[in-house]
């Protein structure tokens, strides 16, 4: 699974864009670097951008365990952006198991994410997690 995490410690938010092909381990090794960031704070909110996943192989128990393994504290605001339906029920499975109530988002759209969380648009899509401009 290539992906990008970057943290944003000003605005107190973690962004990881998951490209290509995601399945349960890479997810839960990914899990396990975001800890180790340089800046990052488990009280951080926290952006998955997973628009770009061509394939999701992701399975439901696997996502009840990463959702138990989270570097996340349960108060923070979760956001999934999202491409596809498999997708948007997969991420409201997570945000649901790892979040407090009224604490998870799911959307299909950047924009909303950053406006649900409070959060400058522009910031985070002229990022370097963003220098491909996808």
């Amino acid at each position: 699974m290539p992906v990008k995490t970057q943290v944003f410690a000003q605005s107190g938010l973690v962004v990881t864009r998951a490209m290509g092909m995601i399945d349960d381990l890479s997810v839960l090794e990914h899990q396990s670097l975001i800890e180790s960031l340089p800046g990052f704070e488990s009280t951080f909110n926290y952006l998955i951008d997973a628009r770009m996943i061509t394939e999701n192989l992701l399975s439901r128990d696997g996502v009840i365990q990463m959702s138990g393994a989270t570097p996340f504290g349960p108060s923070i605001k979760r956001v999934y952006v999202v491409g596809d339906e498999k997708s948007c029920m997969l991420a409201t499975l997570a945000g649901s198991v790892a979040s407090m109530e009224n604490r998870f988002y799911v959307t299909y759209e950047i924009k909303d994410a950053c406006e649900w969380l409070g959060i400058s648009y522009n910031e985070i899509i002229n990022s370097s997690i963003y220098e491909d401009n996808e």
